[in-house]
């Protein structure tokens, strides 16, 4: 069990951003400032920033909501990858295949 407690120690609990906000109807942009680490009696956190915004913002989401974001995101681009896949093995018959087998034939 302490074995677990020193891994999770070991990365950042949160991710400090600075984020630049879009135009209506757009998504913003998430622009990676620093990490940030807890005490280990739980009171407060140490805080390291490699930048600092102009605009003195900082937006810190914890590390599992990021990657359950990224992780949605790309169960998306599966789904949408995964149909597209699926229309070209539709569209793959012989007709489709005729017109570039018009060419001559080459045999060893």
């Amino acid at each position: 069990m302490s074995n677990e407690n020193d891994k999770q120690q070991r990365g950042p609990s949160h991710i400090a951003y600075q984020v630049r906000e879009a135009g209506e109807g757009q998504k913003s942009y998430f622009n990676r400032i620093g990490s940030v680490w807890p005490h280990k009696d739980g009171e407060g956190f140490n805080i390291q920033l490699d930048s600092v915004p102009v605009d003195g913002r900082i937006t810190v989401r914890s590390v599992q909501d990021r990657l359950q974001e990224m992780k949605d995101k790309s169960e998306g681009r599966s789904e949408e990858r995964a149909e597209s896949a699926r229309d070209d093995k539709r569209n793959s018959g012989r007709e489709d295949r005729r017109s570039r087998d018009t060419g001559p034939r080459y045999e060893r």
